[in-house]
């Protein structure tokens, strides 16, 4: 991810042109992946420019987007793999136990025992669903899966607690 800062959220990247009348792939970030959809403006490229949503739609496996004021294929040719993103207080309210990506990296890890494993570096979606990349001190890297209940038991005071045992 690109340029992304605690004031802008990546969400997507325009990808190729679909048809004459300046409709293109989209690839979101979002899930399900329609609910970029669900956001009119974006700012796009490095520059943040500001860009307004007109439709969106399934076609076929691919979701496309209109965008107002790019009605040829020449036009949004310029804007293929420029990424979308929204402002990062445009997000949707949490409920209890959801958490957004960008607020659980830099967090640190430990689990029930208050052993400490490292701090989050990322999370990676897997088929199953997502998981923390856990930094440690020692240039090794600890994967645990994100799944709150089952081995996160609590996210406070910008600690995760995970059910895990180190192998050390």
């Amino acid at each position: 991810m690109k340029s992304q800062n605690d004031e802008y959220i990546l969400v997507g990247k325009v990808g190729k042109p679909i048809g004459l009348k300046g409709w293109a792939k989209i690839n979101s970030y979002t899930r399900p992946e329609e609910n970029i959809g669900n956001y009119e403006s974006f700012f796009q490229g490095s520059k943040k420019k500001p860009i307004s949503i007109e439709s969106s739609k399934k076609s076929g496996k691919n979701l496309i987007i209109k965008f107002k004021s790019i009605d040829t294929r020449e036009d949004i040719e310029i804007l293929k793999n420029n990424d979308l993103f929204i402002k990062a207080i445009d997000l949707p309210e949490l409920k209890d136990n959801e958490f957004y990506w960008k607020d659980l990296i830099g967090m640190e890890v430990y689990n029930l025992k208050k052993e400490y494993f490292g701090k989050v570096k990322e999370l990676i979606e897997a088929g199953s669903g997502d998981v923390m990349v856990i930094k440690e001190d020692r240039d090794k890297s600890i994967l645990i899966p994100f799944e709150y209940g089952d081995y996160v038991k609590e996210v406070k005071d910008n600690k995760i607690f995970v059910d895990w045992d180190r192998d050390d």
